[in-house]
């Protein structure tokens, strides 16, 4: 019977027996995806991001991008991600940045470190820095998630190996490598979401849920929905002043976020994501400006993106799986990952877990907004980005029930396919 962990619920193996096996799941990474992740040409700067050049705008004491070219309403003149804002009385637009602030607010934290220790440029990352602060607590969290929701440090190191290398999230740090701001928040934020789970599933402390939160919100804002299960985890540690306490923690988290959006553009509400496609008139562009961000509108093709569409294949062989460029609005998750079939299997045994059925019922309000929103997926050419912000809760809240009889057999096939596809999946 599957061992589901709990306050009085423990490992039966020793501490050096479970660093031992989260050494062999940092050796098995580094020997499948090494040569894809490649940590060591990690980049992040200014120029390419524009988190990292809010951050400097920031510690030039302004919340507005500097324009790239004579006209920052021109898509030419600004950088990628930006909004643009005209304000009455000026003649001149404002330029900001689009998405949620975390690199902004660790770009101004690590710049006496950056600039003046390491002497690089202002708004410039170390590579070594984002592996350290990104890619290895990104393995731990995961690791832990997993050993604690199933008790045995052998398994779980197989599910983290299974969860980064055998979802979207692979092709996410390829990209992230490259300084892509929307791709790096998304890892970045399978740290938060995973912490939540961890807090929510097991001794429910609220401490780390927040701070998971805070991660989480600071990267993918429908995170947010997360607040929920860990109120009631709260509530049920310590009853109504632990929930008050939460409250306040999560109004701590939500307060900057929307003091930004009223600085930038005029309501705590207003994210800005419609101010992107300013002067544009692709594709993506014209349905936002005619549906807007999220509408019901949008439901039947992102449902059929997100559970059915095939990945378009340009060339396949043993070695080499390169996905046609038309197909960049997402790939059915069920086809790429169907270890996440498991929420289904294990449907039964979950929902009868007052915990675990709450973390899932979080999840519901996020993937609902994805199915609103008015891109499925673009920029995810054969796989499911979106469905990163849902399915670390998925995976981890069916851990327990992955193995036994032929359910560890579907287990090893799915994962094999599943690293088989991503690791062979070109994504340069």
């Amino acid at each position: 019977m599957a061992t589901v962990f709990s306050e009085n619920s423990r490992s039966t193996y020793g501490r050096a027996a479970t660093v031992g096996y989260f050494a062999l799941l940092v050796i098995a990474l580094h020997v499948a995806f090494s040569h894809l992740i490649r940590l060591s040409q990690w980049q992040l700067s200014a120029e390419s991001n524009a988190a990292v050049a809010e951050g400097v705008a920031w510690l030039d004491g302004r919340l507005d991008l500097p324009a790239q070219g004579p006209n920052p309403a021109n898509p030419a003149d600004r950088g990628w991600d930006t909004a643009v804002v005209r304000r009455p009385g000026e003649t001149a637009p404002h330029v900001f940045n689009v998405f949620p602030p975390l690199l902004s607010v660790m770009t101004v934290v690590l710049h006496p470190l950056h600039h003046h220790v390491l002497g690089l440029p202002p708004g410039t990352w170390s590579p070594w820095t984002l592996a350290w602060l990104i890619y290895w607590p990104l393995v731990a969290v995961a690791f832990l998630g997993f050993n604690a929701r199933t008790g045995d440090p052998r398994w779980a190191a197989f599910l983290a190996f299974a969860f980064i290398g055998g979802t979207a999230l692979l092709p996410l740090l390829i990209h992230a490598g490259k300084g892509l701001l929307g791709q790096l928040n998304q890892v970045i934020s399978q740290i938060g979401i995973l912490l939540i789970a961890y807090d929510v599933l097991g001794r429910r402390r609220i401490w780390p849920g927040l701070i998971g939160l805070a991660i989480a919100v600071f990267t993918r804002q429908l995170a947010i929905f997360y607040a929920g299960a860990l109120l009631w985890a709260a509530w049920k540690r310590g009853g109504a002043r632990a929930a008050a306490a939460c409250a306040l923690g999560i109004a701590a988290i939500a307060g900057p976020l929307l003091w930004l959006n009223h600085a930038k553009f005029g309501h705590p509400l207003d994210f800005g994501y419609d101010r992107i496609y300013v002067d544009r008139d692709d594709e993506v562009a014209l349905k936002c400006k005619e549906h807007g961000v999220f509408s019901w509108h949008f439901i039947p093709e992102n449902i059929y993106y997100f559970h059915l569409a095939p990945p378009r294949i340009d060339q396949l062989s043993p070695i080499t799986l390169r996905v046609s460029a038309a197909n960049d609005c997402s790939t059915s998750l069920w086809l790429t990952t169907p270890l996440a079939l498991f929420i289904f299997i294990a449907f039964k045994n979950w929902w009868r877990e007052p915990p675990a059925r709450i973390v899932m019922l979080a999840t519901l309000p996020i993937l609902v907004g994805h199915l609103c929103y008015h891109s499925p997926g673009w920029l995810a050419q054969g796989y499911n980005r979106f469905a990163m912000d849902f399915l670390p809760v998925w995976l981890v809240v069916a851990a327990p029930w992955t193995r036994g009889g032929w359910r560890t057999w579907f287990t090893l096939a799915c994962t094999a396919w599943s690293v088989w596809y991503f690791s062979q999946l070109n994504v340069g």
